[in-house]
């Protein structure tokens, strides 16, 4: 169970990367597909297990020293489990959406469609 969970972030995680790479005019194709939506929110939402720094940098689209000195400094919510920083995808969701409500809105939309 825990291997097809992970292979679902990894899916998502690739996503993620492809749409802000998308965004940012830099994809590495030139074939064009069909725009796909992804939203922060429901990708955390498919994840079942804690986040570790590197998951959380690629989702953000940040540097993983970026994360760690964020989550130090209680910019971004997480814990320390063994000396570990980890992130509750739960808790991510939440701190996103109260960041930029539009995500919600933005999520409730494509769960619809």
């Amino acid at each position: 169970m825990q291997n097809a969970s992970k292979s679902r972030l990894d899916f998502t995680l690739t996503r993620a990367r492809e749409s802000l790479q998308r965004r940012a005019g830099f994809s590495g194709s030139s074939r064009r597909g069909p725009r796909e939506t992804f939203n922060i929110l429901l990708a955390l939402e498919s994840v079942d297990r804690l986040l570790t720094v590197r998951e959380v940098a690629e989702l953000l689209g940040k540097s993983s020293s970026s994360i760690y000195r964020m989550a130090q400094k209680g910019q971004i919510p997480s814990l320390t489990i063994g000396g570990s920083r980890c992130f509750d995808p739960s808790v991510l969701a939440l701190w996103l959406s109260s960041k930029d409500p539009s995500l919600v809105t933005a999520a409730r939309r494509q769960r619809s469609a």
